[in-house]
């Protein structure tokens, strides 16, 4: 051993001993080194960590540091001294470690778990409980709490650390801060979602199951998927194969039996992989291609860089791949340009082959340029092999030094699980519509061989006119390292200084505003493309296509998006919703949820100093925000939306006078402690305003209408239809009041006129209803159903508040309507002109048989309605009245260069 080696402990506490080591050798940074206590090896390591004091100090590159357990209960009780033993042999001469191990008179036994605790037995003496409890995972202290409570009651209930919650079995240790014993270890899983199952079953729950993120969960899905959907024995064959391969990995393969890519002659993508010589890696990954379970048709095109291994007949062992073969070796970046010529898709996917891809992974780069119009570019979330994040999305800084996002942190924290904008996106997954690729030239060859070029071609695509978005619902494994290695002193990886260099230089324009390196940073600087952000809070997350409500809440989070907002939503319960909340992460909406976050105070704590504006749906949620956040931030504006006037729908529903009052104090006060009053219509903002003297910053709240696909002609519909969320009990009232007060008179009078009643969280009692001219259907998963089939839409509200959503989507596919006063109030429609106004069973039944047989006021309704929609429901009216209201409490956005949700 060199004469300049060092060792040194530093502390020996729950079980895990801390220190560095130093020597000064020509063996690469990482020393690795046995720990002995009287001849046993009680513990193995290496010098992983760095430290920036012992880089000063001159010790190395400062990756000199450990951490690593030692299983004292190989040796007897009493003194002891620790030695190191290091590779070559040799143990570190005069540099011992004594300590005591005394007898064991306290440790734990775990009584019960659940989704978020750790519950304990203390046995022994509790009063020995004087420190505090620390948990480790690996080599890293996680956890650190307080024994005081524990020592009368004889019981320790320990919360789970947040970076254990990814569904990745870990081995854990506690033990006591400065004691050197650990007092218990076993291996255990957190997952990432606590939501019930049931929950998750009644929010549509996606093709994942949520919750386990283990690779091999993956590999079951892809096989449960292709086998429910193969349709012979030969693709089941395969199908089966495809997963032995992938299960029993790349490592060793000797043996490479026969498997077969789907065949297709029309792609929509082609997926290129590049490859030079490794082919049982290529083998492994392109098996994962055939077992991942995706709905798009993709042909497989291998960039073969004059390999010399197996891979230059790879197509014998490979049916169906398609070949681009290079007569010489061109490299990473031109081996990928020549094989792009050979693609058939809309779509060019570049994939590198130390790769394993799930199912759905080229669904979702796909279906997110097709929600995100201008989206040029996507990438996946990459996970490591151990299924800790790699990477999600990628920032550069100002210095023009590119960073991974997430680098080994959970990949199920939500700051990592919604569709943003990006610097860049890792080459190792990433997919670009090839007119795109055709316009930018490819990749950019001043950077050949390789490094930079998937970072230059993100700007040069933004430059373009198009963005770059991560796509975290693509999720494809990344075995980093296996084709290039990793040292940047060798091979193409010395490339990566140099390219470094040439993307800065050329880059330094874009990148001068991005902010300086910094960990403490990240999670802000890593949004890109936004002006503000806005906090939105509501009862649960939006199910749009069950209620209007619901509808209403996912469009106002896209118009504040259309501002250049970014959108964080929570909902007080902190509930992942399965799909509901996939959806919104899609559409670029960042969601808190449970393990994540649990608490109000714990949120808006966290969450809020970052904030430009917060926005409250309905009033019993802002009373569970409002005092709170004004504590934390008096001049943060809060925009309050009433959704509807509770205490008036109360009023309309003749409550008790007790009810009343107490929902009109209750609203009232919301409105007097916000910054901005937000209704759907006047009729309510005259109440508030009669109710309270003061001046309030009273707005209406913009509502958008899609356009929707022209639907039947006149003489091809039949029935008429109601719609309603049955969970708003004024939707069971009108139907209870169609079924005994107008269908009776309209059967004695046209029987062949038939209701059709649709909506969801239908209650048996409606059920029951069903008869001779009715019939109850339920839950619309399209609403073309509703709107297109049907010669006539009835909504004879008897109570209720705000504007009709129900009405509002008749409009929207232009059928003309039956309407009592309350259901047509602020929809902009007018008695014989755009609808049929009738309060009463009597004119209910007329004005429909009238408007069922008279296709020349049919026609005129339809006209009258398409043109309402146009000039006050469109997405750039409500655009810019939303600036407007923005602007009202001091949030303003460029509205010049305001962009579309897409």
């Amino acid at each position: 051993m060199s004469e300049t080696a060092q060792f040194v402990i530093e502390q020996y506490t729950a079980g895990f001993l801390s220190g560095w080591y130093y020597e000064n050798s020509s063996l690469p940074t990482a020393k690795c080194f046995q720990i002995e206590v009287n001849g046993l090896v009680v513990g193995v390591g290496e010098t992983s960590i760095f430290r920036q004091d012992l880089k000063n100090a001159g010790y190395g590159d400062g990756v000199q540091a450990f951490r690593i357990f030692i299983d004292d209960k190989l040796v007897e009780y009493g003194k002891l001294a620790l030695r190191l033993r290091n590779q070559s042999g040799s143990y570190a001469a005069g540099n011992t470690f004594e300590f005591t191990r005394e007898e064991p008179n306290i440790t734990l036994a775990l009584r019960n778990r659940d989704p978020l605790n750790l519950h304990f037995d203390v046995l022994g003496d509790k009063e020995k409980l004087s420190s505090r409890i620390q948990i480790n995972a690996g080599n890293k202290v996680l956890h650190l709490q307080s024994t005081q409570s524990s020592v009368k009651t004889g019981k320790i209930n320990i919360p789970a650390p947040i970076e254990l919650m990814d569904g990745v079995e870990r081995l854990i240790t506690i033990g006591l801060e400065g004691s050197s014993r650990a007092l218990w270890q076993g291996h255990i899983t957190f997952y990432p979602v606590v939501s019930s199952r049931e929950k998750l079953t009644s929010a549509h729950p996606a093709h994942r199951q949520i919750g386990i993120n283990a690779q091999s969960s993956y590999r079951y899905e892809s096989l449960q998927l292709q086998l429910a959907q193969s349709s012979s024995l030969e693709a089941i064959k395969n199908i089966q194969l495809a997963h032995k391969v992938v299960n029993e990995g790349w490592e060793n393969r000797c043996e490479f039996p026969q498997l077969a890519l789907p065949k297709a002659d029309s792609p929509l993508v082609s997926v290129v992989i590049p490859a030079y010589n490794q082919f049982a890696i290529t083998y492994h990954c392109i098996a994962s291609l055939i077992l991942a379970y995706n709905h798009v048709s993709f042909e497989v095109i291998l960039a073969d860089d004059c390999s010399n291994d197996r891979t230059n007949e790879a197509e014998q062992y490979i049916e169906h791949l398609q070949i681009c073969r290079n007569d010489s070796n061109l490299m990473f970046l031109k081996n990928c340009n020549k094989a792009s010529q050979m693609c058939k898709g809309e779509y060019i996917v570049l994939l590198n082959n130390d790769t394993e891809v799930t199912s759905h992974w080229l669904d979702e780069l796909v279906s997110t340029m097709t929600l995100h119009s201008q989206c040029g570019l996507t990438g996946s979330k990459l996970l490591n092999q151990n299924g800790s994040l790699q990477e999600a999305g990628g920032i550069v800084w100002s210095s023009g030094k590119p960073w991974n996002v997430g680098h080994g942190d959970n990949p199920n924290k939500p700051e990592y699980n919604y569709v943003r904008h990006v610097d860049y996106v890792s080459g190792a997954s990433l997919c670009i519509r090839r007119d795109v690729w055709t316009q930018v030239s490819g990749f950019n060859e001043d950077y050949a061989p390789a490094y930079f070029e998937d970072t230059d071609i993100a700007f040069r695509v933004r430059e373009a006119g198009y963005s770059t978005l991560y796509t975290p619902s693509s999720e494809v494994f990344h075995f980093e390292g296996l084709t290039h290695g990793r040292d940047i002193n060798v091979g193409v990886k010395q490339n990566q200084v140099i390219n470094q260099t040439k993307f800065a230089r050329r880059w330094v324009d874009a990148v001068q505003h991005n902010g300086h390196e910094s960990i403490e940073n990240l999670q802000q600087e890593k949004d890109r493309n936004i002006q503000k952000r806005v906090l939105v809070l509501d009862f649960t997350v939006p199910s749009p296509n069950e209620e209007a409500g619901a509808y209403a809440a996912v469009q106002e989070i896209k118009l504040m998006q259309s501002l250049g907002c970014k959108v964080t939503f929570a909902d007080y319960r902190f509930l992942h919703m399965g799909e509901l909340t996939t959806d919104l992460q899609k559409m670029g909406v960042e969601v808190l949820h449970a393990p994540f976050y649990t608490s109000v105070e714990q949120m808006l704590t966290q969450r809020l100093p970052e904030m430009d504006a917060v926005y409250i749906t309905r009033y019993y949620v802002a009373q569970k925000f409002v005092d709170r956040i004004k504590s934390i931030n008096p001049a943060l504006p809060i925009l309050f939306n009433n959704a509807d006037l509770h205490f008036l729908r109360e009023l309309r529903a003749a409550q008790t006078e007790q009810q009343k009052t107490k929902a009109r104090d209750q609203e009232l006060e919301i409105c007097q402690k916000v910054d901005a009053v937000l209704c759907y219509n006047a009729v309510e903002h005259a109440v508030i305003s009669s109710h309270i003297t003061e001046k309030l910053n009273y707005h209406i709240t913009p509502w958008v209408l899609n356009e929707k696909t022209k639907g039947p002609e006149f003489s091809l519909r039949h029935g008429i239809s109601f719609l309603g969320g049955f969970g708003h009990k004024p939707n069971i009232d009108s139907v209870i009041y169609l079924a005994e007060k107008v269908m009776p008179l309209l059967l004695s009078e046209r029987p062949d006129i038939k209701l059709n009643v649709y909506g969801s969280k239908m209650p048996p009692e409606l059920k029951k209803l069903d008869c001779e001219n009715i019939n109850i259907v339920g839950f619309a998963a399209n609403l073309d159903d509703v709107f297109h089939q049907h010669k006539v839409f009835v909504a004879p509200l008897l109570s209720g508040a705000g504007i009709k959503g129900k009405v509002l989507e008749a409009m929207a596919y232009n059928l003309p309507c039956v309407l009592t006063d309350i259901a047509a109030e602020a929809t902009g429609l007018s008695d014989q002109i755009s609808c049929s106004i009738a309060n009463t069973p009597e004119t209910t039944v007329e004005k429909i048989i009238e408007l069922y047989d008279n296709e020349k006021l049919w026609n005129q309704y339809a006209a009258a309605e398409r043109k309402i929609v146009t000039t006050h429901y469109s997405a750039s009216n409500a655009r810019e009245r939303f600036a407007d209201i923005f602007a009202s409490v001091g949030v303003f956005v460029d509205v010049k260069n305001m962009h579309s949700s897409n």
